[in-house]
């Protein structure tokens, strides 16, 4: 029983990392989700370093054969671990650099959902295109009622001394607020050619029409939407990463709300 104990505590640590590099290899050589060749690699150097070091705690191997063959081992390992700190690197650059975009994806879809509620605050509905949708920005008008005098003073309303007129001005500058060219509206930011580097004048999907509620009310509703595989696919193919096939949406066309498909 001592003597299992012994080797136990002898192995236990070399065992624990021998798993650890299998795990990686499994991971890392998982279909559909290959890491970098320098995780694998790490894996692979991990499960050999732990190999050794059983061999040495067990006395199967000598220290002096260590000592004559450890550049091999060493050398290789800190080449290694240095290729490994730059995928990480490489790593967070790319989130870094993810997070920007999508935050800048973000602010055009709820600019498009600006445009939208001006947009049904005048028509009674939403656009389902862009062409009118912009039209829409640049030449349309919303009532406004001004008011000259104090509504809640009754005296006043009954002597005729409190005006209210109804007039009609642009919906830019008032309901809607240009913060980049209006045309732009409709395409999304990064969308490029990875090759050539250039636009490829990728457009966000815009949907718009009526669903019934439970209580048989029919209300508007609106989507617009884009892939993340759209404006990040240059990244992706830069930085080695796999397409990511899911959307980032304001509005929905199967619930009555306008809010973005992140939390807001």
């Amino acid at each position: 029983m001592k003597n299992l104990s012994y080797w136990i505590s002898k192995l236990l640590l070399p065992g624990l990392f021998i798993l650890a590099g299998l795990a990686m290899l499994l991971t890392g050589l998982k279909p559909g989700k290959i890491q970098s060749p320098w995780y694998v690699v790490s894996g692979f150097l991990l499960i050999f370093c732990s190999v050794v070091w059983s061999l040495l705690v067990t006395g199967k191997l000598k220290m002096p054969w260590v000592r004559k063959y450890a550049a091999l081992i060493f050398i290789p390992a800190l080449v290694i671990m240095g290729g490994i700190v730059l995928s990480i690197q490489k790593s967070l650059r790319f989130e870094e650099i993810k997070i920007e975009r999508e935050n800048i994806i973000k602010n055009r879809l709820l600019k498009i959902r600006e445009a939208q509620l001006a947009f049904k605050e005048v028509n009674g509905k939403f656009a389902d295109n862009f062409k009118d949708l912009i039209e829409f920005l640049k030449n349309g008008k919303t009532l406004v009622v001004k008011v000259d005098g104090n509504v809640d003073d009754t005296l006043a309303v009954a002597q005729g001394k409190v005006k209210i007129d109804s007039i009609w001005v642009p919906v830019l500058g008032l309901k809607y607020i240009q913060t980049f060219p209006l045309d732009s509206l409709r395409l999304v930011p990064f969308a490029m050619d990875p090759t050539t580097k250039k636009p490829t004048g990728e457009e966000f999907l815009i949907e718009a029409g009526e669903i019934e509620t439970p209580e048989g009310l029919k209300v508007p509703v609106f989507a617009a939407s884009t892939n993340y595989g759209i404006f990040l696919e240059d990244l992706l193919l830069e930085y080695g990463k796999f397409s990511m096939d899911s959307l980032i949406q304001v509005g929905s066309m199967t619930e009555p709300t306008t809010n973005g498909s992140w939390r807001e």
